[in-house]
């Protein structure tokens, strides 16, 4: 009786259990590493798309990069563009049931100013000066000078999104402490297991959780599988429903998999923009030049990603128009027609011409090195073909391809004589990556630093900082910049970048947008 009875209990245990998980709508995502301590003014391993899981901004850009309103409904500028006034959205909570407010808006500033030097890469903490409380929904940012990407900055993932008042230390130093993440967001992290997987659940407090009918999946399951073939093999088993990002997709898997009737592929509109950078400290203007008119764009672009993404002339994604930060005009289309002249035919006779005019007495082959990310395979299958096409004009490239760390501090401190470089996408393009042009710290100060008329393009790009974005003269100094940079050839715009997803075929509601950090969980649904 006594065994009969256990098992009777241990049958409505499973199946009490088994209701439950049905009961829950799982969506189970591969990701290569722990999306980290979700600090939200933390870097080094915070997973972007995560913190934009869990926490929000007072503003945020949709999927077509225009700035909407989020945990503010609406702001005005002072005429001298120094005082924002924010109104903000009532009846918010964090996803503990804490009111947000602006007691709790400019806590967080006070947070962020204490550790302002941790976050100077950013302009806009350099023009902050103070936040201040006006009433509980109304809030002043003021700064020391007019800075034109202010909004854009402040829709950032980082450092400018908001963590709960309890959870902050009572130095309210985040730079020394991880506080437990609790946003205002559709998420909040519940578990985190090193080298496992991290699971996310619904936040059941979140503010615009009607627009998306509730949303449907309560929890994400996020399992660590760092081998690509072996998160292929996950999802085609039906252990994870789902593959994101067009950092951990080689191109070479999801080529192979674009037309599976078993699984359905996701690209986004293009993201960002990969360049070839030439150092001008270190090769003359002509051969600048020279490389920029012998490269042929489609050919290489092809070679390497097939019809996922075009050849590029343009160095950002964005217009050259500051009020509507749209994409730039690439076509839609899934396939490329790369017979068409999207980008600016080579030509070699006019290279060589270059070359030999500059320099009559100069010696082929003109040897110099290609710096590329080792652990970047869409990188050195660019730089073979660049090594291939650059000998018919007399140069030799010697492919040198360097760990992560490594190759990132040979670009910052110059040391290099060609590169890669990808810009950052929505919202940074053009105005937050123009100022980062400013600073010391970043590839294109250090590339740009031996032309002739870099004090010229510096002395415009503050002008145009300190304008209003949507005036006619701020178009036309980025007008300005633009062609200056381009005169320059320090850039050679390659392809534009396109988010990537595969997915199971029961999986809906997956609409890329041109945020290359965002993967909107709270929009799917089976």
């Amino acid at each position: 009786m006594k065994i009969s009875l256990y098992k009777t209990l241990s049958i409505l245990f499973w199946c009490f259990a088994c209701n439950t998980l049905v009961a829950q709508n799982i969506l189970r995502v591969a990701i290569t590493q722990n999306v980290g301590a979700l600090n939200p003014q933390g870097y080094n391993t915070n997973a972007m798309f995560a913190q934009n899981m869990v926490y929000e901004g007072l503003v945020r850009l949709d999927k077509n990069g225009v700035l909407s309103p989020s945990l503010a409904i609406s702001w005005e500028i002072s005429n001298d563009g120094k005082v924002y006034v924010f109104t903000l959205r009532e009846g918010v909570q964090f996803s503990n049931g804490e009111s947000f407010n602006a007691d709790a808006v400019v806590l967080n500033f006070e947070s962020i100013l204490k550790n302002r030097v941790r976050h100077s890469w950013c302009g806009l903490i350099h023009a902050l000066d103070s936040v201040k409380k006006i009433n509980d929904s109304h809030i002043e940012l003021h700064l020391k000078y007019p800075y034109a990407p202010t909004l854009y900055e402040l829709s950032l993932i980082r450092p400018f999104r908001f963590l709960a008042p309890s959870a902050f230390p009572p130095d309210l130093d985040l730079i020394k402490h991880d506080p437990k993440p609790i946003g205002t967001g559709p998420y909040m992290l519940v578990d985190s297991q090193l080298g496992i997987s991290d699971s996310f659940a619904k936040n059941e407090h979140y503010w615009d959780k009607a627009r998306y009918n509730g949303i449907y999946f309560d929890t994400i399951i996020m399992r660590v599988i760092f081998d690509p073939n072996t998160k292929l093999s996950a999802l085609k088993s039906g252990q994870i429903d789902l593959i994101y990002g067009y950092d951990i997709i080689p191109i070479e898997m999801f080529l192979q998999i674009w037309h599976d009737k078993n699984l359905k592929t996701y690209l986004s509109e293009p993201i960002f923009i990969t360049s070839l950078v030439l150092n001008s400290n270190k090769l003359p203007a002509y051969m600048r030049e020279a490389i920029a008119t012998a490269i042929n764009k489609q050919e290489l672009v092809r070679g390497v990603y097939g019809d996922m993404q075009p050849c590029s002339d343009w160095l950002f994604i964005t217009r050259d128009t500051l009020p509507n930060f749209q994409p730039q005009s690439h076509t839609q289309k899934k396939q490329y027609d790369f017979s068409s002249k999207s980008c600016q035919a080579p030509d070699t006779k006019k290279a060589k011409a270059l070359l030999t005019q500059a320099n009559p007495t100069l010696q082929t082959p003109i040897k110099l090195e290609l710096l590329y990310s080792g652990d970047s395979p869409a990188q050195k299958m660019l730089a073979q073909i660049l090594a291939y096409e650059l000998q018919s004009i007399g140069i030799e490239l010697n492919l040198s391809a360097s760990e992560p760390t490594i190759y990132r501090n040979r670009q910052l401190h110059g040391n290099f004589e060609i590169s890669f470089n990808d810009t950052w996408g929505v919202p940074y393009e053009p105005l937050s990556i123009l100022y980062s042009m400013l600073t010391p710290s970043h590839i294109d100060f250090s590339a740009q630093s031996g032309l002739e008329n870099v004090d010229t393009i510096r002395m415009l790009i503050t002008e145009l900082l300190a304008q209003n974005p949507h005036s006619n003269n701020a178009q036309t100094l980025l007008k300005q910049i633009l062609s200056l940079l381009s005169q320059s050839h320090v850039y050679i715009p390659l392809t534009a970048q396109r988010n990537k997803a595969i997915a199971n075929k029961d999986i809906k509601g997956i609409q890329m947008g041109i945020l290359s950090y965002e993967i909107p969980f709270w929009e799917f649904y089976k």
